[in-house]
Formats: C-alpha cells, sequence, structure tokens
C-alpha cells in the first residue's frame, strides 16, 4: 500500500528533477535527464543520458517529462491511471504504446520504485479461483467462493486492503489454457486440499505477482507453479521467485523466493510426457541467457543442463489428462519440488 511518506518521498524526487532542468535550462545548458543502469538488479552507478538537444532522443525526453508531471499530479490530488489510458489521451504526442512503455521503465529507474507505488497501472491479465476474497479500500469484497467461474485480478491491487482465505496452499500455473482445464476437471474436489488458482496467462504482470507475494507473506501460504519444460516456462517460474529482470531493483514486494517449482522438470520428461519436441535455436539461446545469471539455484540450473543436453522440451499439455488426479497431488504430498 502507497504510504503518506512514500508519496512524500516521490514527490521531492520529482520536484528536484524538475528544478534541476528549469535551472539548466536558465544557465543554456544541454537540458538532460539521466536514467539511472541496473545490471542484475543493482545499480552499475553509471546512467543513460537522454537529452532534450539531441533530435533523436528528444521524444522521449518529452515522454519523459510527461510521465513524471502526471504522477506528481496523481500523488498531489490522489488517484490513479493506466498507461492505456495516458496513451490515448494524447495518442499524436506519445505515438506508440510501446514508447510510453518503455518510458515508464525509465522513470521507475529514475525514482527505484515499482509502476504501481507510482499510480501507473496496467490492465491485469491475471486470473484467479478458489478458496479466496479481497477486501477493498472502498469497502467492496470480491468474494472467489461466490463466483463459479474465474475472475479477472483488481488492477490496482494496493486497493486491496486485506485479504481473506481459509486455503491451505496457492497453486499457480503457466497457461490460462492449463488453468481452464484443471477447472473443467474438478481440481478443487480431487486434490484434497484448500488451495487458491491462479494464472498470468504466461509472463505475469505486476498485479499477478503482488497477490503472489501477499498470498505468501500476509496469508503465510505456501505457493507451487506449474510451467512448461522449456527454456522460457523456466524464465516465467524464475519472474514470479526472483522478479523480472527489467524491474529486479523492486522485487522485494513482487519476487516471491519461497515459491516452489513443482514441474514440469525437464529431468522427468522421459518418464511422463510422450510429446516432447526438439529445442529451437531461440529456446537454447535463452538457455544461455538464463544460465548466465548469477542468482539460480543448484537445483534449477542442473534442470536449465540437463534440457541443454537433451535438446527437448515439453509442454504441461502432454501431461494434461492426469495432472489433477495424479501428477499434481503427488508432486505436492511427496514433497518433490524444486527452490
Amino acid at each position: 500500500m502507497i504510504t503518506m511518506a512514500m508519496t512524500g518521498h516521490l514527490l521531492a524526487q520529482i520536484e528536484q528533477i524538475a528544478i534541476e532542468l528549469v535551472a539548466s535550462i536558465i544557465s543554456e545548458e544541454k537540458v538532460m535527464i539521466q536514467v539511472p543502469r541496473y545490471l542484475r538488479g543493482r545499480s552499475s552507478l553509471s546512467y543513460r543520458k537522454i537529452t532534450f538537444n539531441h533530435r533523436p532522443s528528444r521524444h522521449r525526453f518529452c515522454l519523459i517529462v510527461y510521465l513524471l508531471s502526471e504522477i506528481h499530479r496523481l500523488h498531489v490530488f490522489g488517484g490513479s491511471c493506466t498507461v492505456r489510458g495516458l496513451y490515448y489521451r494524447d495518442t499524436q504526442m506519445i505515438r506508440s504504446q510501446s514508447y510510453i512503455d518503455a518510458a515508464k521503465l525509465d522513470v521507475c529507474h529514475m525514482l527505484n520504485t515499482a509502476p504501481v507505488q507510482l499510480g501507473l497501472l496496467s490492465a491485469s491479465k491475471g486470473l484467479i479461483a478458489g478458496n479466496v476474497a479481497f477486501l477493498m479500500n472502498n469497502g467492496d469484497v470480491l468474494d472467489c467462493n461466490e463466483y463459479s467461474r474465474a475472475l479477472t485480478l483488481p488492477t490496482d491491487f494496493e486497493n486491496v486492503e486485506r485479504i481473506e482465505s481459509s486455503a491451505e496452499m496457492v497453486l499457480i500455473v503457466e497457461k490460462e489454457s492449463v488453468f481452464e482445464s484443471l477447472l473443467s476437471q474438478q481440481a478443487f474436489s480431487t486434490f484434497g486440499l484448500r488451495f487458491i488458482l491462479l494464472t498470468g496467462k504466461g509472463y505475469p504482470d505486476c498485479s499477478t505477482r503482488r497477490i503472489v507475494h501477499r498470498l505468501s507473506v500476509e496469508c503465510q501460504l505456501p505457493a507451487y507453479i506449474l510451467v512448461d519444460a522449456d527454456p522460457f516456462g523456466i524464465e516465467i517460474m524464475l519472474t514470479y521467485q526472483r522478479g523480472s529482470q527489467a524491474m529486479s531493483f523492486s522485487s522485494h514486494s513482487l519476487a516471491t523466493p519461497s515459491l516452489r517449482w513443482i514441474g514440469l522438470h525437464p529431468s522427468e520428461m522421459q518418464s511422463v510426457s510422450n510429446a516432447a519436441a526438439s529445442l529451437t535455436q531461440f529456446d537454447n539461446k535463452k538457455i544461455v541467457d538464463l544460465l548466465a545469471r548469477n542468482n539460480l539455484s543448484f537445483a534449477v540450473r542442473q534442470e536449465l543442463i540437463s534440457l541443454q543436453h537433451s535438446q527437448r522440451k515439453a509442454e504441461i499439455e502432454s501431461v494434461i489428462d492426469f495432472l489433477s488426479p495424479y501428477y499434481i497431488p503427488t508432486k505436492i504430498n511427496r514433497n518433490l519440488f524444486l527452490t
């Protein structure tokens, strides 16, 4: 939740940037914004310079100033807005949502904070079902128990004042198709455990990662994840567990280090899946990129090496028929997970 102290700190940062820009204009110096570089989640003590006087970077400069002014307004008067809403406010100036997304990341680096703490939101794509209720700041209650279908996660998750659940665990699945399949297989009645089912529909957005973090920390629920046995599935698992590479400086509020990876494990492909496929050039490049990270656990590193050696991959769908009645319950009950 955004506190008064956080708001005051952000306002002071933005106002200091504005003062420095005005001083540069008055003194006829080069008008420039410096964006910190982050390497593996840490500031490298170097900066990327975005200069108004330099024509190729002028548009990026203007977008950053525009975002800083909007963030300042939001924190002074209250409220929040979506990045897409900002785009449609002046499409001619912004040109493309990809431009404002990139500028938003620059602003996060400059202010050393996550987008949700700026008041800039992205439409949530995550889905949730099971034994959980969200009590909102305005008094509304979003109770998944009252619905027979999946619910989309709130866009502004910081407006969730409290989470209530009598579940025993959280199960995250990589894909919406697997999420829907588990619901159709009546997984809530076959597992023998009360649980919350959640998907980020591939690479998770901040709202999805934030709810997993809060369920783990505030509700003290063990969280398990099921992804494809391929390098991109493993990267998705690591995004939930360690945070994204681009936003790793703010991963303390979005990552869930205790996340348990129950499968599919590359080392078990031969015994559980008969629908493996060959790795592509992109798969192999992703494996090399992942192995270059210095925060991988020994177990995850070994699974990546197993992928590299076998040159085979498998999707969750290849074991879909026995996911609910056997695979997932067995992995959880026998603690057959990796961290």
